[in-house]
């Protein structure tokens, strides 16, 4: 069964939306602006990554906008500096949205985009903070397996501390999300010994 739709191009990147997304509308009491808010945040972030990409020469694929989430598709052998710009582009466009809109009542909009900010800065694997600080490690240590096993080593620390955090605050959904990160950090460290 398909489940991903083509919606519309923007510089000729395609964008297309999971059926999976519309989950979010029953989850949030079909609180329509509120998930809108959530598409256009979400939409921006990848599309900070894409179009980023895209004026740096490398390919801009697709954007897929999945559960709370989406990816953009782009080339994946960028020098660490070109993948700094990329990755830190989705989450800087978050803030400016969401500092933009603080004074104009658009209240689902503006914590929406301020809470993607945030959790995708977090130095957490496989969020963009993660990438960030993998890549400024790998550009300034000599050793990149080094840089590699210190940025998996921080990632589990923060992840395992932001599960607890979301335990102890009763976000019992967010922390499962940073245990799973928490795995994906200590399996990636694995592999570096």
């Amino acid at each position: 069964m398909k489940t991903d739709y083509e919606l519309f191009k923007v510089s000729g990147i395609p964008v297309s939306i999971s059926l999976w997304f519309l989950l979010l509308l029953p989850l949030t009491g079909f609180n329509l602006p509120l998930v809108i808010s959530i598409f256009i945040a979400v939409l921006g972030h990848e599309l900070g990554h894409a179009l980023t990409a895209k004026k740096l020469g490398y390919g801009s694929y697709g954007i897929n906008i999945g559960f709370f989430a989406g990816t953009a598709q782009v080339d994946s052998n960028m020098h660490p500096r070109d993948n700094i710009k990329v990755v830190a582009a989705g989450p800087l466009v978050n803030l400016a949205l969401g500092l933009l809109t603080i004074n104009f009542g658009l209240e689902h909009f503006t914590y929406v985009n301020l809470f993607l900010f945030i959790f995708n800065i977090l130095p957490v694997y496989p969020m963009d903070g993660g990438h960030l600080l993998k890549d400024i490690l790998m550009l300034n240590m000599r050793d990149r397996r080094k840089a590699f096993g210190l940025s998996m080593s921080i990632s589990s620390v923060v992840a395992i501390f932001s599960f607890i955090t979301c335990v102890l605050a009763s976000k019992f959904i967010i922390g499962i999300i940073f245990l799973v990160f928490f795995y994906y950090s200590i399996r990636e460290l694995g592999y570096v010994k």
